[in-house]
């Protein structure tokens, strides 16, 4: 293995840093601490790649910085892709693992699982932005990006409503003040905004349906809050429109009509399970389908579980719901869990013992084990936005902007289809769950933060527009 040498600031390294450019421009980022030392890399790499290129090297780093994912810090990355995109791309990454700039985990099964690799500790740092000036690479990437998205469309056939508004997703440069004013610290939620905007600035826009949860995965769903109000398609801006309590308001067709859904589930004896489920309307199970139809569930739980001692902020006890839906039938390890989920269990007894059985005990893939649960109510999730409230919205309202992030909605604020959008969801998922939901328009002119707030203000757009709907 090398070792890399006492490393110095390059000075003379042909890439250029960039401020804002209107011209289109492919665009890389690269952690501070290895753009200030690509000098001494490359000095040593250029010796044992043959026809080695500064700016191969700079595009494998590129891309690790564009896929570092926020639950694990992880890129989880194909080498059969990445040398489609960059020649000799595996001989770049070998040396970068190698001097130990790179680190690689977990394990490769074809077709299945990829190696991970994110930065070593001392190279993690803010991301540069440059400016990729090899026009011959550039055009290699975009046309795998061109066969990646044939290949997308191919595999979504019958959802691709949205993707005709997905490839025109641009998204405003006001969010660069946004980032520095805000994000003066926090390194992590900043590489993490700054490459969810880079990858839709470069024009790499993704989309696929996830054969697990059949749920509509691309830029937007992974994107954090921070970014949506400077999304534009056409030029307009965005608002969401949000079912809130989702998981909670969708577990409530588990206690009334569960053979309803019965036919989402792969798994032969989870279907008889549903069917033959035996529902009742206990006293607390009416009052958990009330506190989830008001939206004042978590509100419940949290005066709960003060009077039993356990003081949790909204956010907190929305995980630890989260938890007591989704977590295996096992007493909990971690003390505040286990005391959460004996409140609930006292509180809601009925619930609770109907939800136990629809997780199981059985062991085997995540079609028999505890995961069904929650992969069962998000194939209901996407059941009832891609193949019901969608095209509902396609036959009515034509040409209307309209992109999904999971169990929400986002429409173009200026063409006056919030409300006829809402409509439709509200009656769609009445119909199907028997109880109306509660449906949000998130404020996007408005922020939290850890100690202040924050507020956006669009442009020449009036505020007023974005009203919270309870």
């Amino acid at each position: 293995m090398h070792k890399l040498p006492e490393l110095q600031r390059s000075k003379t390294i042909n890439i250029i840093s960039v401020g804002l450019k209107e011209e289109k421009t492919y665009y890389q980022l690269i952690p501070e601490k290895i753009y200030d030392n690509l000098q001494t890399i490359s000095s040593i790499l250029q010796s044992v790649i043959n026809g080695y290129s500064t700016d191969c090297l700079t595009e494998v780093i590129s891309i690790i910085a564009f896929h570092i994912q926020k639950s694990d810090g992880f890129a989880p990355l194909q080498i059969k892709t990445l040398k489609t995109l960059i020649p000799q791309a595996d001989k770049y990454l070998s040396g970068l693992i190698d001097l130990g700039i790179v680190l690689r985990e977990g394990r490769y099964i074809p077709g299945e699982i990829s190696y991970k690799y994110k930065f070593a500790p001392e190279y993690e740092s803010r991301y540069r932005i440059v400016s990729l000036q090899n026009a011959r690479l550039v055009r290699r990437i975009e046309q795998v990006w061109q066969r990646q998205k044939a290949e997308a469309r191919r595999s979504i056939r019958g959802h691709c409503g949205q993707t005709e508004f997905l490839k025109i997703l641009q998204i405003d440069n006001s969010f660069k003040d946004y980032l520095s004013n805000c994000y003066t610290v926090e390194t992590d939620q900043y590489n993490s905004i700054l490459a969810s905007a880079y990858r839709i600035i470069n024009g790499d826009i993704y989309y696929s349906i996830d054969n697990t949860s059949h749920r509509f995965h691309s830029n937007l769903t992974n994107m954090a809050k921070d970014l949506r109000p400077y999304l534009r398609i056409k030029g307009e801006p965005l608002v969401n429109i949000d079912v809130k309590n989702s998981q909670p308001y969708l577990s409530t067709i588990l206690l009334t009509n569960p053979g309803k859904v019965s036919w989402l589930t792969e798994n032969p004896a989870f279907v008889l399970l549903l069917q033959s489920l035996k529902v009742s309307l206990n006293l607390d199970v009416k009052k958990y389908i009330s506190l989830v139809a008001s939206g004042t569930l978590y509100e419940y739980l949290m005066t709960e579980f003060s009077t039993e001692g356990l003081t949790l902020t909204r956010d907190e006890t929305k995980r630890q719901m989260l938890r007591i839906l989704f977590a295996r039938n096992r007493t909990p390890r971690d003390e505040i869990n286990r005391k959460a989920r004996q409140i609930f269990k006292d509180r809601f007894p009925t619930v609770h013992r109907i939800f136990s059985k629809v997780r199981g005990h059985t062991k085997g893939d995540k079609f028999h084990n505890y995961k069904r649960f929650a992969i069962l109510l998000q194939r209901i999730e996407a059941y009832l936005i891609l193949d019901v409230i969608l095209r509902r919205i396609y036959k009515e309202l034509p040409g209307t902007i309209t992109v999904t992030i999971h169990d929400s909605i986002m429409t173009g604020v200026l063409t006056n289809n919030v409300e006829a959008v809402r409509k439709i969801m509200i009656e769609e998922l009445t119909f199907f769950v028997g109880i109306p939901p509660k449906i949000q328009i998130e404020e996007n002119n408005k922020r939290k933060e850890k100690d202040r707030e924050r507020t956006i203000i669009y442009n020449q757009y009036d505020a007023t527009t974005f009203v919270s709907i309870n």
